[in-house]
């Protein structure tokens, strides 16, 4: 698996969902726009960790 590649497109998507979101102005879809936000987030961190070798 390459990281890099993975982490690129997630940043990219967060850098997207970041921008788009000051003209959401619509409540539920900023609240769905701010979870997938954090889910990118989440998933940059967990690559971003060393790989202990454990599955």
């Amino acid at each position: 698996m390459n990281n890099e590649i993975i982490e690129t497109a997630l940043n990219s998507a967060l850098h997207l969902l970041n921008s788009e979101l000051e003209s959401v102005c619509v409540d539920e879809l900023k609240e769905e726009y701010l979870q997938a936000i954090s889910q990118i987030e989440k998933a940059l961190r967990e690559i971003e960790k060393p790989f202990n070798g454990k599955a």
